[in-house]
């Protein structure tokens, strides 16, 4: 799915990664990963306007997909509730 970036350029959407557009030359357009700038990731697509072709010629991503949860690393100590003394002792 091809939807508008937050800069209003198209950003294409396929199995859970973006791609920015990068080149048009006649009918192909060629996507690069949206991650290729900061994790040097090397996933490309071609897409063809005249025929509805998709030539995927990388799909191998460095990085997770968009829609999976980012994990927290630190973990929060609990807290521990304040101590009473009992009355009896």
């Amino acid at each position: 799915m091809i939807v508008k970036g937050t800069k209003g350029k198209p950003k294409l959407l396929m199995g859970g990664y973006e791609y920015y557009r990068n080149n048009s030359r006649g009918s192909k357009t060629y996507w690069l990963c949206a991650r290729n700038r900061y994790m040097r990731c090397a996933a490309r697509i071609i897409t063809c306007s005249v025929t509805g072709e998709l030539i995927i010629k990388n799909q191998q991503h460095n990085h997770d997909t968009l829609n999976q949860p980012k994990v927290d690393i630190k973990e929060k100590p609990l807290r521990s509730s304040p101590k009473t003394k009992d009355p009896e002792h």
